[in-house]
């Protein structure tokens, strides 16, 4: 998905980011992680609170790069947002999708549907991707980083 194809169908908005809006989206991924290591937690909690986590790393690539998604579809432009930053990123968003997919079934029509791997999983994806967002937004937006 390109930036132009996201612009002409609606998904995205051109929006200037900010540091402090960075650090704000940054505040949230570090409150997902440390939540996400509570015991004593279900693993649709713990996928829940990693889903949070990749969906504001991904929300950060996008506003970095110059973009707001849509809210009407928010989560789901996000990921094809993220895409559309940097080809690097394709396995992720379409990853992320089906996170997406997995925790609205758990938050919306029945409790268990997620499994310890699936949620082991995702945590393990969300870690290795906040260090490759920092280190994307160091590379590409030095005063976001």
């Amino acid at each position: 998905m390109s930036w132009s194809k996201l612009l002409a169908d609606n998904k995205v908005a051109p929006e200037m980011p900010s540091k402090t809006e960075l650090d704000n989206l940054r505040s949230i991924v570090a409150r997902s992680m440390n939540d996400v290591a509570a015991s004593g937690l279900s693993a649709d909690a713990r996928f829940v609170m990693a889903y949070d986590a990749a969906r504001t790393l991904s929300l950060m690539v996008v506003r970095a790069a110059g973009y707001r998604p849509r809210a009407v579809g928010g989560h789901y432009n996000t990921f094809l947002a993220l895409e559309a930053a940097d080809a690097a990123f394709l396995r992720l968003s379409a990853y992320f999708d089906g996170c997406r997919q997995k925790r609205n079934r758990c938050e919306y029509d029945f409790a268990g549907g997620v499994s310890d791997t699936d949620a082991e999983g995702l945590l393990v994806a969300v870690k290795q991707f906040a260090m490759d967002v920092e280190g994307w937004i160091t590379a590409n937006y030095p005063a976001l980083s």
